[in-house]
């Protein structure tokens, strides 16, 4: 998101990822100036981890020869992380972000979504009107986590073909019930056509990202294992009617088309 105004906010991260549009669109939505930082899953080991984020020289290699540390989730590489990295970010793990003088970090990116609303205070609804709101708000924000643990766990076992039996039913099963919470809620607020007011609030934002990341497995598998198939088509869109319908609506929006539109079509165009 480029601007003449200073960032408010930088983000390092490998991309493109659903989960940091959950800031960029909230930034959209308020005006605010967040930069990001960041490459390719693949390349984002020859990256420097550090507030300063950049492509890895030979000098940093050296510099940093005994102090990289081994990836973990998504990554078995070792990452070159700098200390100031890791005494602001306590998992050291990405997206991480950083306050505009790089002393304190932010990590998850559900807090740094709320950070970026936090950071506009006049007309903005995006995180509710009152406390109650607010709360009701992060309800749905929280649900999202138990289903992004499992989700990535599932999506990451088919990218390196160990997918089996029992991560895709774990999968399934927090997918059912986060979908669930939303196809409820949607029912109950459907003259207003969003999840928890009459605008769109972080509860849609995280909606529509944690759906679009988990939209990858309906690609089909290269290598099929014991019949695995993707969960989506399974249930069948009649099985959360509402939920898609929301889905293919905020994907038209858009603050949301200009960082999805590009991912969502290549997933599509490998179903042809």
């Amino acid at each position: 998101m480029v601007k003449t105004t200073k960032p408010l906010l930088r983000i390092f991260c490998y991309l493109p990822t659903p989960r940091i549009w959950k800031s960029t669109i909230a930034a959209r939505f308020l005006d605010i100036n967040i930069e990001l930082r960041g490459t390719k899953p693949t390349e984002i080991k020859d990256w420097l981890w550090d507030f300063d984020a950049r492509p890895l020289t030979k000098e940093d290699k050296v510099k940093l020869a005994d102090k990289t540390t081994k990836g973990r989730t998504g990554f078995s590489i070792k990452l070159y992380k700098t200390a100031s990295f890791l005494a602001t970010q306590p998992y050291g793990t990405i997206p991480a972000a950083f306050s505009p003088d790089g002393k304190i970090g932010i990590f998850e990116s559900n807090s740094i979504m709320r950070l970026v609303v936090r950071l506009k205070t006049k007309n903005n609804t995006l995180y509710g009107s009152t406390p109650y709101e607010s709360s009701r708000i992060d309800g749905f924000l929280d649900a999202s986590l138990i289903f992004a643990r499992s989700s990535q766990k599932y999506l990451l076992s088919i990218n390196n073909n160990s997918v089996n039996k029992t991560i895709r039913n774990e999968a399934k099963e927090a997918y059912i019930s986060y979908m669930t919470g939303i196809e409820n809620a949607l029912r109950e607020n459907k003259k207003n056509g969003f999840i928890t007011s009459k605008n769109i609030t972080l509860a849609d934002i995280c909606f529509f990202c944690e759906f679009s990341l988990f939209y990858r497995e309906i690609i089909p598998l290269n290598n099929p294992k014991n019949g695995i198939n993707s969960i989506i088509n399974e249930l069948g869109p009649k099985s959360f009617n509402l939920s898609i319908k929301h889905f293919k609506k905020l994907k038209k929006h858009p603050y949301f088309k200009i960082d999805a539109n590009k991912y969502l079509s290549d997933i599509e165009k490998k179903l042809t």
